[in-house]
This record gives C-alpha cells, sequence and structure tokens, in this order.
C-alpha cells in the first residue's frame, strides 16, 4: 500500500448486505454458508417485501452468475408460505426475488370457503397466481369427497377466480364438464352446478339444475333448467349484482316454460319477467326502488309458487325514489299495470312533500305541513273493464296541522289543530269536486316512577281526542283511490293508562314488562247505540329466555271479543326451542291495515260491514318447534290451523325440515308440507354453507 494512500475498505461481507436491507430478514436455525449461499436444514424463516417463508430445508442464493445477479431461494419441508394476501402449502417452494416470481410443487391454498391446489402453482408479480392441473373444493383432507378439476385457474390479487376446461366429480366420476368459468371467490358460496328434485304442490315432482354461467367481481349470472312431468320444460335466466360498497343491489329472474298442460286458448307457452333495484346514494339522502313483474298469465305465479320463481316484486311493477335534506323529505312513486288481467291503482305519478315541523316565532307552535300530487287512474282486469268503469283523476292533497305542548304542573297538555284538503279533477258526473275536513284535538299525558331495588316502574296515564268535522263532500261524490280519500265526520276519544317495569340487575332499554290498557267511547254516531265502543289491552313479557306478547279488544256493542292474540316464544336450551301463536278475529273486527283508524265505522253502517269482505271472522293457530338433535343435525317442525271463516271449512298445514351437516360444508335439506288442497310434497336439496 502506498504511503499516505487511504487504505482500502473490505467489502460488506454477505450477511451485512442482507441487514442492509430493512425489509429482507433472514432467521435460519444452524446455517451454513458457501459461495453465496446460505442454507440449513434445522428450520428458518426469511420474510422480504410481500413474502414470507418458513420451512425446515431452506436454500437461500444471492450471488453473480454469468454476469448477471442471482437472488434465489429454494425451500421444502413442513412449507409455508405467505405472498400477499394469500397462503400456501406446498411440498417444494423455489422463488426469484429479483423477477418476484417463482412457482410452488404440489401448493395448496384457500380463499373464503374454498380449497385449492393443483399440481404446479405460479407466483406472479402482481400477487396473482395459476394453478396448473388444479382442483377446487370444500373438502380440508387430501381424500374429497366431490371436486372441481381444471386443466388451467387463474387466481388475482382481488381473489378473481377464472378457469379452463372444468370437470364436476363426485369421488373419482366426472358428472359435469364445463369449456370455461369466471368466479369471484368472495361471492362463491355456491357450486356452479346445483341440483335439486322436489315434489311441487299439485304439480308433482320437479327436478331441477342451475347452472353459473358467469361470476365476476360482483356480477353473478346462471341458467337455471327445470322439467315437470305434468307441466314439461322450462328454463330461466337470472342475474344477481351487489356492489362492494353494499349501497346498490339488482336482482333479476326470466323464467319461460311449455306447460302441456294449460288450456289450448291460453296458450302452452307462458313467462314471467321479474327484477327488483336498490340503491343508496353515498350521503344516504337518496334512496331508489324499482321492481317489475311482467307474467304470461293470472296464473302464471301461482302455478309456479316458489323462491326459485320469486325475487319478491309482490307483483307489481313500481318506481320511488326519495330524497331527504335536513328541512324537507320527498318522493316520487310510479306505478304502472304491465299486465291486463290486474285491477291496480295507478300513479302516473305521485309526488310527495313533507317540510320538517318548524316553530312559528317565538310562540313554541309547531307546524307540520305536506302536499302530494299526482295522476291517479284505477283499472280493473280485463274481465270486469267490460262492466266496471275505470276511475282516472289528477289529484292534490295537503295536510297541514299546528299544535302546542303546554306544560301545566307534572301534565303535559298538547292540544292540536289542522286542515286537511284535497282537490280532484274529476269525479263520478265528469266534474271536478274539492274536499276538505277540519282536524283537531289533542293528548294530555304524564309520567310517574317509582324504584324498588330491583325494578323501575314507570305508569304513563293519558287522555286522547281526535275529532273530524263535517266533510265538504259525501263519500259518495269523489272517487275513492285509497284510505287517504275517506273522510267523515268523528269524535273519537281514548282514555288508558300504560305500565312498563324495567330490570335493575340487568340494565335494558326494552322493558321487562309492558302493559297498555285504555277505552274508545265514540261520540255522537248514531249507528252504535252505546257511547264506549272499545275496550284495549296489551301486554308483553321479555325474558331472556322466553318472550310474551298478548293483545285483546272486547266490543262493547256487539259483547264479543274483536280480537284476541296471544303468542309465546321459549327457549328451553341451546337445543329445544318452541313457539306457539293464537289468533283471533271476529266478524266485527273489520280488515285494516291501521286498527287505530276509525273512519270506517262512523263511514258505514254495521250491517254493511258485515255483508263486505272487509268482514271475515277467522280463528288460527300457528305452532312451531326447533330441535338440534346433534350438532350437525337439526329438525324445525311448523304447523298452521284454521278454522272458523264464514262457510269454509277448516284447515291444517304442516311443514317439517331436516337439515344435516354432510362433509365438506355440503348441507343437506330435506323437507316435507302438507295441506289439504295439495296434500304432501317432498323436497331435497344440497347447498353449501359457511
Amino acid at each position: 500500500m502506498a504511503t499516505g494512500a487511504a487504505p482500502t475498505p473490505n467489502p460488506p461481507s454477505f450477511i451485512e448486505q442482507l441487514q442492509e436491507k430493512e425489509d429482507f430478514v433472514i432467521n435460519l436455525k444452524d446455517p451454513e454458508f458457501s459461495h453465496g449461499v446460505i442454507s440449513t436444514e434445522h428450520g428458518g424463516i426469511i420474510t422480504a417485501e410481500d413474502i414470507r417463508i418458513q420451512a425446515k430445508k431452506i436454500s437461500y442464493t444471492n450471488r453473480i452468475e454469468n454476469g448477471h445477479p442471482v437472488q434465489r431461494v429454494e425451500a421444502e419441508g413442513d412449507l409455508l408460505v405467505e405472498y400477499g394476501d394469500h397462503a400456501f402449502v406446498g411440498e417444494k417452494l423455489e422463488y426469484d426475488f429479483i423477477t418476484r416470481s417463482g412457482f410452488l410443487t404440489e401448493g395448496k391454498t384457500f380463499a373464503g370457503l374454498w380449497f385449492l391446489g393443483g399440481e404446479k402453482i405460479e407466483l406472479k408479480p402482481d400477487k396473482s397466481y395459476f394453478i396448473h392441473g388444479a382442483f377446487i373444493t370444500t373438502c380440508e383432507s387430501q381424500e374429497n369427497t366431490w371436486d372441481i378439476r381444471a386443466g388451467l385457474v387463474k387466481i388475482s390479487d382481488e381473489n378473481l377466480l377464472s378457469a379452463r376446461n372444468i370437470r364436476l366429480r363426485l369421488g373419482k366420476f366426472p358428472v359435469f364438464w364445463l369449456p370455461s368459468f369466471k368466479s369471484n371467490l368472495r361471492w362463491f358460496f355456491d357450486p356452479p352446478v346445483r341440483y335439486k328434485i322436489k315434489w311441487d304442490k299439485g304439480l308433482g315432482p320437479r327436478a331441477s339444475m342451475r347452472y353459473r354461467i358467469y361470476s365476476w367481481e360482483d356480477f353473478d349470472l346462471f341458467f337455471r333448467l327445470d322439467y315437470r312431468i305434468r307441466k314439461g320444460f322450462g328454463g330461466a335466466l337470472e342475474s344477481n349484482y351487489f356492489s362492494p360498497d353494499k349501497r346498490t343491489t339488482f336482482v333479476t329472474k326470466s323464467y319461460g316454460a311449455h306447460d302441456k298442460e294449460v288450456v289450448v286458448e291460453r296458450g302452452y307457452k307462458r313467462y314471467r319477467l321479474q327484477g327488483l333495484f336498490d340503491h343508496a346514494s353515498k350521503n344516504d339522502k337518496t334512496q331508489i326502488h324499482m321492481t317489475y313483474d311482467k307474467f304470461s298469465d293470472d296464473k302464471m305465479p301461482g302455478d309456479f309458487k316458489s323462491d326459485d320463481f320469486d325475487v319478491n316484486t309482490q307483483k307489481r311493477t313500481l318506481l320511488l325514489i326519495t330524497h331527504k335534506e335536513e328541512d324537507a323529505l320527498g318522493s316520487i312513486r310510479v306505478q304502472p299495470r304491465l299486465n291486463r288481467f290486474q285491477s291496480l291503482d295507478q300513479e302516473l305519478p305521485l309526488v310527495n312533500v313533507a317540510i320538517r315541523p318548524f316553530n312559528l316565532g317565538q310562540l313554541g307552535i309547531i307546524a307540520e305541513n305536506r302536499v302530494n300530487a299526482g295522476y291517479l287512474d284505477y283499472v280493473y282486469n280485463k274481465h270486469l273493464h267490460n262492466y266496471v268503469n275505470a276511475i282516472h283523476a289528477a289529484r292534490i292533497e295537503t295536510r297541514n296541522q299546528i299544535y302546542r305542548p303546554i306544560n301545566v304542573s307534572f301534565v303535559t297538555i298538547t292540544p292540536r289543530v289542522g286542515i286537511d284538503a284535497i282537490f280532484y279533477n274529476n269525479n263520478q258526473e265528469h266534474n271536478s269536486i274539492g274536499q276538505g275536513v277540519l282536524t283537531y284535538g289533542g293528548v294530555a299525558n304524564t309520567r310517574l316512577i317509582k324504584s324498588t331495588p330491583s325494578y323501575r316502574h314507570m305508569i304513563e296515564p293519558y287522555v286522547a281526542y281526535d275529532g273530524i268535522s263535517q266533510p265538504l263532500a259525501n263519500l259518495d261524490e269523489h272517487y275513492i283511490f285509497n284510505i287517504d280519500d275517506g273522510y267523515s265526520k268523528a269524535n273519537i276519544l281514548r282514555t288508558g293508562v300504560r305500565n312498563s317495569w324495567f330490570s335493575k340487575k340487568k340494565p335494558s332499554l326494552t322493558p321487562t314488562f309492558t302493559n297498555d290498557t285504555f277505552l274508545c267511547l265514540f261520540i255522537h254516531d248514531k249507528e252504535l247505540q252505546k257511547t264506549l265502543a272499545k275496550v284495549y289491552s296489551s301486554f308483553g313479557i321479555n325474558k331472556p329466555r322466553y318472550a310474551i306478547k298478548a293483545g285483546v279488544e272486547w266490543n262493547v256493542e256487539e259483547n264479543v271479543w274483536d280480537y284476541c292474540n296471544i303468542r309465546t316464544d321459549w327457549t328451553i336450551n341451546k337445543d329445544i326451542a318452541f313457539g306457539i301463536e293464537y289468533r283471533h278475529r271476529s266478524r266485527f273486527d273489520w280488515r285494516k291495515s291501521d286498527h287505530t283508524n276509525y273512519i270506517l265505522d262512523f263511514a258505514r253502517s254495521v250491517q254493511e260491514m258485515l255483508d263486505s269482505p272487509l268482514s271475515d271472522g277467522r280463528n288460527t293457530l300457528l305452532t312451531r318447534l326447533f330441535i338440534r338433535f346433534t350438532p350437525k343435525v337439526t329438525c324445525l317442525f311448523q304447523m298452521h290451523n284454521g278454522w272458523g271463516r264464514n262457510t269454509e271449512p277448516g284447515y291444517t298445514a304442516l311443514k317439517v325440515e331436516t337439515q344435516t351437516l354432510l362433509a365438506c360444508r355440503w348441507q343437506l335439506k330435506l323437507s316435507m308440507q302438507y295441506d289439504k288442497a295439495g296434500g304432501f310434497s317432498p323436497t331435497a336439496s344440497i347447498s353449501l354453507v359457511k
């Protein structure tokens, strides 16, 4: 070395070179180093960016070969590889850190409830991987009860699967072949082909096959083929779309059948086209709900009544858009008729706007205002339109109300007054007409609280009065499209007491026991002889293992129980639970969606109501029992008994459903349904469960 020259530093050792890389760690037990290769046969771990390798035998090479850098690893024996978000096991790994790629021999991995493997798994730099000679199954063991074999499978980093030359095997026997297949493993909870054998009520045996034609990212497309001995072949095209943010859903079913059982004049070709769309904006201010349901004839939904052929459209075509702001809420409804054999109140369209309640100055008076407008067209089915004229009118309605809470000592009194007005541009005489009423009333209530070491008892006495003035137009002078068009002079007084008991030992917002008993008085009603018309009482018991809910109504005028509903649900232990429910309705308990709306009772006589379909006395008993025989075998028993309905005979319907978990996440479901009309209807199906 020359005098005065700076000393030449020694090159960094192999280990020092590795330590300079913060994201590269080698941890080997009893390592050996020779010519740029560090290895062990006693176990170790190598960690680098997006990869972690653990094995019993590891050999890592970092050197120059033929003028090119080499940085690779070979590992085998108890091999575990974590690559991106995926984990693999296999016999042997060869991986190149420079190209960030490699392959496993006899490798396996999992995605969701699926186990995937093959003769060779290629690891790609973009975190995707290819499987050669692949199999896909839900079985963890080496001996698979069933599997899907494919020549080549690609899995992307987002768990998107594409495969070629697919064979579905049960045991070792191929039962189905597909040229290609695509699916999103995040949603791939069903097999690509599903079979079902069912005995449809009144239709005899049905064999069904559902094949997943296409599945990618958030969209699935299915083809269904059915055969009934009595009816013939049928087919369906079905699609499902579920957005990643869960804000958009679009489900369709398009079914067609060649029904050899129908009468000739109705035609053998039958179909039903259905769709359901739901969307919510990112700020949740706007909601869109749309359904459509077009079918060939009025018997189609009933003849093919099954979950396989229904997406819960309720046989309606509807578009509903709602939007809310801080001070207003609005909606647009469009409900046209697609099927001429339906009677329907068409909304073409109907717009609703409601203003958030606001204070009038400093007086403490609160105002509520809402308005709706639209064109309504009530059309009758094709068998009735020659006898009954369709009714239609442009309709504008406004509802306005003011109220003010007044605190007097420990009592709160809230009087209210309002105006409801409706304008129709058409009535029975083809003239425009207005309808209007004055609404008035109020509520007075208080709250008394009593505490004990175990419970907190809350008592709420109340009195409520609702009044409606004489309408400007009688009910028979304008069209009735829905319950909002029916007004009659009414004066109703309700007075009662609510009781709630809350447990202090197990605090909860749900009371342990509730009771509400009140009297309903119809004032100045010429149709009823007695002012005290109804007596109501309801109670509920909520316990961790059982719940009881009941409600009764006594009709003072007729001296009968108008309704009596009692329901009990009891979980005896983790393996047994049962429920029983009794429902009684007298012929004086009119069928109304809102039992607290008594306008019908004032507007029509009792005899008119008894002669209408709104009078429907009946008794119903519902029973259900759940038993878990073993951790894998469960049974659900349901029975429906009905009697006392006009001149109709009593009926009994029951359903027994048994489920058992087979190997490899497969669930076998056997069910039997029975009713007098359809007899026995057995069903068997196999599906995958999480």
